[in-house]
């Protein structure tokens, strides 16, 4: 975790700033600059700021010298440094942007570009940038709103138009992109991005042969260009012309072209240990609401935490629910956007990766060349931009099934495939699903054939078949849906296709993009979805089975055209995938006259999908492990990849080996508070396969300082932000280096103002709050309550921690201003578990809390009372030694304990309910609400639970048969939250 950067604000007087750097130094230093040679032009700077500390223009050089030239985090503190002296440069905010956004925080970017445009809006070099990042977080509205600001100042800026035209592709404004796109290359025939730019666009309304002519000019330009190529191969998948001879030999090109000249020797880690916790990297642009992460949440999210430390390294800044969720699983959660491929390489050798996912492939997000630099012992493949072989040598394995790559075809692939049982992937339904309608035929008179793929899968091959079908079924429809159809250009050009094929247009329903219920609900106007080939669909034919709508799917000659086929064989429908397009075209005709087993399917067909092993992901979850486990065991015994082929029952073999691989699985001990006994250990190990760990503010140390801390800190479950006002924590220095404690001294929670610390002679006396006068104090607490001296504290409102997306414990004591500091934490604890407010009985100090001003609060904002904890009580009997007995009666202060209010409580996650459940038997020794919590997600975990207690008889058969259960919609919090959160605190610091 970060720590706080104290900055000492610099008056600039007169005095301080009658000695600037000199013009022809300053010359010399922009000359050294623009020449990139960076050790003297930092050295010249350096100098300029040893000699003028008070000019802005020395810190600004030196800080932009050190983002340039690699030293991103360092240029930091040099570039806060320049703003105090010249808070209104819109320059250095803007160099501030760039190093904000190089390391990582694009939030923080936009807010110093906003800053820089405020003061100076015709700043071009901003408004260029801040276009970019909001089209890179999908933003495309607010983009055009700065185009259109743009356009005042510089209209004619190729970097505007290019970008321009991005936002609108993107908002389905196709024609109007294009347009642009060609306006660009016209005026710039021989600049091979915008060459690029417009051949992806060609590419995205079916235009394969310009896209394709368009790729390779701008390769014979920059022949270095690996996204162009890429961008080239998907496509050749496209495209029906080409063989799966083709597309592998185009596959391997790309790694000739690419592959690095120089690379260091893959790393070796040290532990070989083949049953020990593996750190997992992957790479996607994907974790969001996005095919992949539709195909891959749930099963991670049930991948054991303590089997597998996963890495999210996300290529895309967008932020969405399914985001959340991926963080929250994610151990470790960053954006490397900002990185170029020898700076991620770097990055993954530096974060000890065992083995890579790469969920990019040579589609979006595309990090291929870093993966060439072989930054990880074990490379491989698996969904995001899965359309065939990567080509690449450096990628060990690919993640497939029986389906998607049949017995044969291992020769077409670099990689050594792991062939898994079912699905390649774990299909999860996003909850918003409207239900199944009755056939729509029957109400109709007639069947409507439907296919809501990316319409860039069409072509004349599909359309001609499709047409063909039409036909045969006299008086039914098409029914084409996808973003494409809302350019008028590309719907009449796939209507004159059609009619040239003898399709007249009332027979045609072509929709534009609509939210994703409405395009659920468009299912219910589909009798029959029919495939497109040779690029099938993947999410499209499970969304498709989940509305009741059987799909009839061609496999295609690439991993991309088996998409649907192995959806289909898994969802328990083989029969749906044929082998010519003869029986294509029959199998359509044949579903069409049998209204009454169209009927039948579409009842059934949600159930089943939902019950097979495209959304089983357990078992999903399971096998992934195994696989995993398999090829990391066998690198530990240096042997070359292999495939890996799994048989039904969830056995693997690797080729050429006659026995199945026996999987050495680690067990590690469960996270737990107390110790059990022997009978309740030997009866059952409890797992609460607790996911992403509890994120606690500690108001004043009280935490931190309780016997036994650091072992709560050991359980790894905990993140813990403590404010130390008063200097009561004796040896700070013991956590100075635990990742799971950030400790800020001086500074405690308020209103965001300025506060006073009244410092006073008994340490525990020291508060923010004035101290009662002497005659309201009990006699032994007079003389600790004198007041030593007076000291300015920074105080933060929770509101203002921008970076804190969850906080589950808030800890309070009964020194603060209780009342103000939940009045300005409305909005962070909307989502809160836990309150704790030690609440004082006997009042010491002014405005000190009370039960009763504190339990009106928590009933106004979604919060019950729940009961008093840690009590602590005065005894009227005098102070003597010899006492037997001493008895203490009186309420002197306790902890009073606030939960969720029963609305809130009900509606809370499963995930939630778990983090609460663990959060009270750790801490709070809690038994019977852990046990109705953990019931609420899944009674049979509950049970468990009660036997690991010891609480009811063990039954012996209940720890063979149970396996550990992870919940579905289990939604933990992300472990990324700490740095953003000690950014934050350290810039509302700064501001006082």
């Amino acid at each position: 975790m970060s720590k706080i950067r104290q900055h000492a604000r610099i008056s600039q007087t007169r005095h301080q700033t009658r000695h600037a750097v000199a013009p022809k130094q300053q010359q010399k230093l922009i000359a050294l600059y623009q020449a990139r040679q960076w050790d003297k032009a930092e050295a010249l700077a350096r100098e300029m700021t040893s000699k003028h500390p008070f000019d802005p223009f020395a810190w600004k050089s030196l800080g932009s010298v050190l983002l340039e030239s690699g030293q991103r985090h360092s240029s930091l503190d040099v570039l806060e440094k320049a703003l105090t002296l010249a808070p209104d440069d819109p320059e250095l905010h803007n160099t501030m942007a760039q190093a904000m956004y190089r390391l990582g925080h694009a939030s923080e970017a936009v807010a110093h570009l906003e800053k820089a445009l405020e003061i100076k809006p015709a700043f071009k070099q901003a408004r260029l940038m801040l276009i970019k990042l909001h089209n890179d977080a999908g933003e495309f509205e607010k983009a055009l709103e700065h185009i259109a600001i743009a356009e005042r100042d510089f209209a004619d800026d190729d970097t505007l138009l290019s970008r321009k035209a991005h936002a609108l592709i993107q908002l389905t404004r196709f024609g109007e992109g294009i347009r642009i796109h060609e306006t660009i290359v016209a005026k710039y025939p021989d600049d091979p991005a915008h060459l690029s730019n417009l051949a992806s666009a060609y590419r995205n309304v079916g235009r394969f042969e310009e896209a394709e002519a368009y790729y390779r000019k701008a390769l014979e330009l920059a022949p270095d260009q690996d996204k162009t190529f890429s961008n080239l191969l998907m496509s050749m998948h496209y495209n029906p012309a080409y063989s799966a001879e083709d597309l592998f030999k185009a596959h391997l090109e790309w790694d000739t072209r690419f592959q690095p000249k120089e690379r260091k020797p893959r790393p070796r880690p040290a532990d070989l240990s083949s049953d020990r916790r593996l750190r997992i990297g992957m790479i996607s642009a994907g974790f969001r609401i996005h095919p992949v992460g539709q195909m891959i949440t749930s099963a991670l999210e049930a991948l054991p935490r303590e089997d597998f430390e996963i890495f999210a390294y996300t290529m895309n800044d967008m932020v969405d629910p399914l985001t959340k969720r991926m963080q929250q699983r994610a151990d470790h959660w960053m954006s490397v956007t900002h990185l170029t491929e020898p700076q991620l390489a770097d990055k993954l050798r530096s974060d000890r990766i065992d083995i890579l996912l790469d969920l990019c492939g040579h589609t979006e997000g595309n990090r291929l060349r870093a993966v060439a630099l072989e930054p990880a012992p074990l490379q491989v493949k698996w969904v995001g931009g899965l359309i065939n072989t990567t080509g690449l040598q450096a990628m060990d394995y690919l993640i497939s099934d029986a389906v998607e790559t049949p017995p044969g075809v291992d020769h077409l692939y670099t990689e050594k495939l792991i062939r898994l049982p079912d699905d390649y992937i774990c299909y999860m339904p996003r909850g918003d699903a409207p239900e199944p309608s009755a056939l729509p035929a029957l109400d109709n008179g007639y069947v409507t054939f439907g296919c809501f793929n990316n319409p860039s899968k069409l072509n004349e091959v599909i359309l001609g078949k499709w047409a063909s079908i039409l036909h045969r079924v006299p008086d039914s429809r098409l029914f084409l849906k996808g973003m494409q159809f809302d350019s008028d250009e590309f719907a009449e050009r796939t209507c004159q296709t059609m009619e040239r094929l003898g399709i007249e247009r009332h027979r045609l329903i072509l929709e534009g993009h609509s939210k994703h219920r409405e395009l659920l609900q468009a299912y219910n106007r589909v009798d029959i979805a029919l495939d497109p080939w040779p690029y099938s669909g993947g999410l499209t034919t499970c969304e498709a089975l989940l509305m009741g709508v059987p799909v009839i799917t061609l496999p295609g000659p690439s991993f991309a055209g088996r998409h649907s086929a192995t959806h289909l064989t898994n969802a328990g429908l083989p029969e749906l995938v044929v082998d010519s397009w003869e029986r294509y075209e029959a199998l359509a005709v044949e579903l069409a006259s049998d209204p009454a087993s169209l009927t039948t399917i579409r009842r059934s067909l949600r159930r089943q999908i939902k019950r097979s092993p495209v959304c089983d992901y357990k078992r999903f979850a399971k096998h992934l492990g195994i696989a995993l486990r398999a090829i990391w065991q066998r690198y530990c015994e240096d042997k070359m990849p292999a495939a890996l082929t799994f048989n039904k029952d969830g056995r693997a073999w690797f080729e050429g080996e006659s026995e199945p691989v026996n999987v050495k699985i680690p067990k590690i001990a469960s996270t737990e508070s107390q110790p059990q006994s022997a009978a309740a250990k030997a009866a059952v190990d409890f797992d609460w396969q607790l996911q992403g760990k509890i994120i606690a503010i500690d108001n004043t140390t009280k935490l931190v300082r309780e016997t036994g801390f650091e072992k709560l800190l050991d359980l790894n479950t905990f993140a813990v932000i403590a404010f130390d006002p008063g200097s009561r924590v004796k040896n700070p220095d013991q956590f100075k280096d635990h990742e799971n404690l950030q400790l800020f001294p001086h500074a405690l929670l308020g209103d965001g103002q300025p506060a006073t610390l009244h410092a006073c002679l008994a340490p525990e006396m020291s508060s923010t709050l004035k101290p009662l006068p002497p005659e309201q104090l009990p006699a032994e607490r007079r003389q600790g309550a004198q007041v030593l001296t007076s000291l300015p504290i920074n105080t933060i409102a929770l509101d203002s921690i921008q970076g804190l997306q969850s906080l589950d414990w808030l800890i309070l004591d009964d020194l603060s201003d209780a009342t103000k500091i939940l009045e300005h934490g409305e909005k962070a604890l909307r989502d809160t578990l836990m309150v704790q407010v030690r609440v004082a009985f006997h009042p010491t100090h002014e405005r000190q809390p009370n039960l009763s001003e504190i339990s009106h609060w928590m009933c106004r904002n979604g919060f019950r009372f729940y009961r008093l904890n840690d009590f602590h009580h005065k005894s009227h009997l005098p102070d003597r030694d010899d006492w037997l007995q001493h008895q203490a009666t009186e309420l002197e202060s306790a902890d009073a304990l606030f939960l969720p209010s029963h609305k809130r409580m009900a509606q809370l996650s499963a995930g939630q309910k778990i983090k609460l459940a663990f959060l009270l038997h750790t801490v709070y020794g809690v038994q019977d609400l852990t046990y109705s919590l953990l019931a609420d997600v899944d009674p049979e975990k509950a049970e468990l639970y009660l036997i690991a207690e010891g609480m009811v008889p063990t039954k012996a058969s209940m720890g063979e048969s149970l396996e550990k259960q992870t919940p579905h919609n289990l939604a933990p919090p992300a472990d990324n939250t700490e740095d953003t959160i000690s950014q934050d605190i350290d810039r509302l610091m700064s501001i006082h």
